[in-house]
């Protein structure tokens, strides 16, 4: 995962030799304070800039379909039939999974030859020849994205079936009587009441998956052609393959101020479902 010489961050000048302040606080014979230079170096790269715009929408896509899929088994889970307290801990195992672990076990899934997918696939006649879902730009960025809606599911079923279980059963069942059908009964009872933990949720979610980096490095390694570049993986090429110290961090810090918007938001959220409580 090296890159190329257009995609290297400007040369800088060499910080042993001393370069003269000009600033009243610069030293003499010291080096001038690089201030906002690093921020602007990187966040005019045209490789940081499709890195931050791809970490968005990885983001968004995996927080909706994770919470498609995680409050539809939440709502399986809150009915009952044989074996759902078996069912319900299977859900938690892709969450009990060291995330490097999932990474590697997603690589040899979609792996060209002899993968469990493209076998899949050639043996239900949908498609002639094994499909190469890491070499591809396109299918590596849906492939990553994939893993990381497996690996967050279980933890939007779980707070979401937490959730469901405080809906008042007088409530469902006086909409029941006035004729509500199910899906009425969905959006005009159950969706309203469990709105909160559904905020919360997201805001929690935001914060895990802006920072993904183990499965990233596992299964892509941020590639091909920097397809699979995130920020935390970016910051991360930067500082200990360029050896660029100062833009790593800076990229490290645009990350941070990114999982720090969620704070107020949370907070905000919190006080809010509060005040309706009240």
């Amino acid at each position: 995962m090296t890159a190329g010489d257009g995609d290297r961050c400007p040369e800088r000048p060499d910080p042993r030799r001393p370069v003269r302040g000009s600033g009243p606080g610069a030293r003499a014979g010291g080096p001038d304070l690089a201030g906002l230079g690093n921020y602007k170096a990187t966040l005019s790269q045209a490789t940081t800039q499709s890195t931050l715009i791809r970490t968005l929408v990885f983001t968004a896509g995996s927080l909706f379909f994770q919470f498609l899929f995680g409050f539809a088994l939440a709502l399986l889970f809150n009915l009952r039939f044989p074996l759902r307290r078996f069912a319900r801990s299977l859900v938690i195992v892709p969450w009990l999974l060291p995330l490097f672990i999932v990474g590697t076990m997603f690589r040899y899934l979609f792996q060209l030859e002899g993968g469990a997918v493209n076998q899949i696939l050639l043996d239900l006649h949908l498609i002639s020849h094994p499909a190469g879902f890491l070499l591809s730009p396109n299918a590596a960025f849906v492939s990553l994205l994939i893993t990381n809606i497996w690996l967050g599911i279980p933890f939007f079923t779980l707070l979401l079936y937490s959730a469901l279980q405080d809906v008042p059963v007088e409530l469902k069942e006086a909409a029941m009587l006035d004729g509500a059908n199910a899906w009425q009964r969905l959006t005009r009872v159950t969706l309203p009441i469990i709105r909160p933990v559904i905020e919360v949720v997201f805001v929690l979610g935001f914060v895990f998956t802006v920072k993904v980096f183990e499965i990233v490095i596992a299964l892509t390694q941020g590639g091909p052609a920097k397809s699979t570049q995130l920020l935390a993986t970016w910051a991360y090429n930067l500082t200990f393959q360029q050896f660029e110290y100062g833009y790593g961090a800076a990229v490290n810090m645009v990350l941070l101020v990114l999982a720090l918007l969620a704070a107020p938001l949370y907070t905000w959220l919190n006080r809010a479902s509060l005040r309706r409580e009240g």
